[in-house]
């Protein structure tokens, strides 16, 4: 009984994420004109959009080598090339499930081996984790730019806190000493043994605590990620005849973007992205019909290596 209520609920969940996406690409239709929008779309440069998917493979690249990084830490012994299929499976997940998490479970499923399925768990965790630092990183030196340049400054707030938030949660999941003030408490937490299960990852994932070289490692590529996912649509807006707005705004919104975009309301963050586009990107004169068609030209252009990973799915045996 209490099964077939939590699966109305996901079900409930997801349709309501899906109208609120629905909602907000049609607000943004609406306000803007639809001509406009059909036009920047008829005039891409395919040579520009082929620039794009480069700093798109790229951040796919990068991402699966830092989670490569975790995987060697924890002596899988897991060929990059293989890492690099399971990245690709895994983005194709993401993309496809109405869930945040669809992603990470495929992850975690080609990855573990026998009795090590907490190992796997993990080093996927800690690379989240490492994940939403770097972003929150790149993400606050880009609302530092801003108030130097522009003097705005209402993102920092956000910045700031999501920054200490993130870095606190990782440093308490990584401490064996402060984690043990919690763990009598989670023990206690019976449903699916969810609080065992919790204490139990949190004992695999402690090694990564002194672990200070692959931290950092992981650090700094989720920043370099950060750079390649500003520099593709960077080139989406060249591939449009724009030659005139630089990549500065780039790095500096779109950071801040995919931080709003974590807000789970929406599938796959469709329309809560597409409006953070036009809100930000219309400070630096960019009308919302060419904002719109970046945003949604990008996506189409990830969802793109994301057939690839389904491709992958289909023909990849995955180790019983």
């Amino acid at each position: 009984m209490i099964d077939l209520k939590k699966e109305n609920l996901k079900k409930i969940w997801t349709i309501l994420r899906i109208v609120v996406g629905v909602s907000l690409i049609l607000f943004l239709l609406w306000r803007l004109d639809i001509n406009k929008i059909l036009s920047n779309i008829g005039s891409l440069d395919v040579r520009y959009l082929l620039y794009a998917l480069i700093p798109y493979f790229f951040f796919i690249f990068v991402s699966a080598w830092r989670w490569q990084i975790l995987l060697n830490f924890k002596k899988f012994n897991i060929p990059f090339g293989k890492t690099l299929m399971i990245y690709f499976i895994a983005i194709f997940f993401n993309n496809f499930l109405p869930t945040v998490v669809g992603g990470d479970v495929m992850r975690v499923l080609y990855s573990m081996k026998r009795e090590r399925k907490a190992d796997a768990l993990a080093t996927v965790l800690v690379d989240r984790m490492l994940g939403f630092v770097g972003l929150f990183i790149f993400a606050l030196i880009a609302v530092l730019s801003l108030l130097i340049q522009e003097r705005q400054s209402e993102f920092l707030p956000l910045m700031i806190i999501g920054l200490i938030v993130i870095v606190l949660i990782t440093y308490m999941f990584f401490s064996e000493r402060i984690y043990s003030l919690f763990s009598p408490t989670v023990a206690r937490i019976k449903i699916f043994k969810l609080g065992e299960r919790l204490n139990r990852l949190h004992e695999t994932a402690t090694d990564f605590g002194g672990a200070w070289g692959p931290i950092t490692l992981c650090i700094f590529s989720s920043m370099i990620i950060q750079a390649l996912l500003a520099l593709a649509p960077f080139f989406v807006l060249r591939s449009m005849g724009n030659f005139e707005l630089g990549i500065l705004p780039f790095f500096i919104y779109l950071p801040i973007i995919n931080v709003i975009s974590m807000i789970p309301i929406s599938f796959n963050a469709w329309g809560v992205r597409e409006n953070a586009y036009v809100l930000l990107f219309s400070r630096v004169g960019l009308s919302g019909e060419t904002s719109l068609t970046v945003s949604v030209v990008s996506a189409f252009l990830v969802l793109l290596f994301s057939i690839i990973g389904g491709i992958i799915f289909t023909f990849y045996k995955r180790e019983q």
